[in-house]
């Protein structure tokens, strides 16, 4: 697992999964966290991990660096397997575009991240700002954390998740830009498992939904999250072709 958000959070929401792979497999399944989106990255890589949770833009690294890992499946939410970032502010702040951010404060989360980085950064490009147009930017390792700076008024925007602004907007704050839809997190398996095994946990990830308990695994993950579906490489080819406006200057 990649932190996106905090650890205990990770286990509670995972657990249940894991027991039902567990079960399936006849095989123990245990989570472990990295450090750091690039630690995950890595990991992964050199076929420390069985089965990972990647986000889009780890995953895009992933295969950039290591080569080509067995897809498993990916996340559906509310029906579907795209998900978006958000660029927020103070509900009481007078920023109401983000052509007002220049000259102001923002908070990303990893460096790795989609959405509390690469895409966020994306959209303020597309709107003119590049990042040496603010007084300040941090790097603030989570999504979370930068909720929580933005609401305590330490940044005056920043980059984070549609679901992690949802979790927090009634707290104040808003939305200054949405993000076009970029394909969901995804399961990865390592590049030495057998045939077999690889295709025997696709099929207990796809279709959960219809699976004993499966409506209680998907709300644990993620409250609204309504199944795990196949997945293909060519499924992030959009957020490749985002990447080539070359955000990472």
């Amino acid at each position: 697992m990649h932190p996106y958000i905090p650890a205990t959070e990770i286990l509670n929401r995972f657990t249940p999964l894991t027991k039902y792979l567990s079960e399936k497999l006849n095989i123990p399944v245990s989570i472990h966290i990295q450090k750091s989106y690039q630690d995950h990255i890595d990991y992964v890589g050199q076929n420390k991990a069985d089965i990972a949770f990647l986000g889009p833009m780890s995953y895009i690294c992933l295969k950039d660096k290591y080569g080509t890992k067995p897809l498993i499946a990916k996340l559906e939410i509310d029906n579907t397997s795209c998900f978006y970032g958000v660029i927020i502010t103070r509900s009481d702040s007078n920023i109401n575009s983000l052509n007002d951010l220049k000259g102001k404060s923002f908070a990303f989360g990893d460096r790795n991240s989609t959405m509390s980085y690469i895409v966020p950064k994306n959209m303020l490009l597309k709107a003119g700002i590049t990042i040496d147009s603010f007084n300040k930017y941090d790097f603030l390792n989570s999504h979370h954390n930068v909720a929580l700076a933005v609401l305590g008024g330490y940044y005056d925007a920043g980059g984070v998740k549609e679901e992690v602004f949802n979790e927090f907007k009634e707290k104040g704050i808003k939305i200054l830009a949405k993000s076009p839809p970029i394909s969901e997190h995804l399961f990865v398996a390592r590049s030495d498992f057998p045939k077999t095994l690889i295709e025997n946990i696709r099929q207990h990830f796809i279709g959960i939904k219809n699976s004993q308990n499966g409506a209680f695994i998907l709300k644990s993950i993620k409250l609204c999250a309504t199944d795990l579906v196949p997945v293909s490489d060519r499924d992030y080819d959009p957020l490749r072709e985002l990447l080539k406006t070359d955000i990472k200057k």
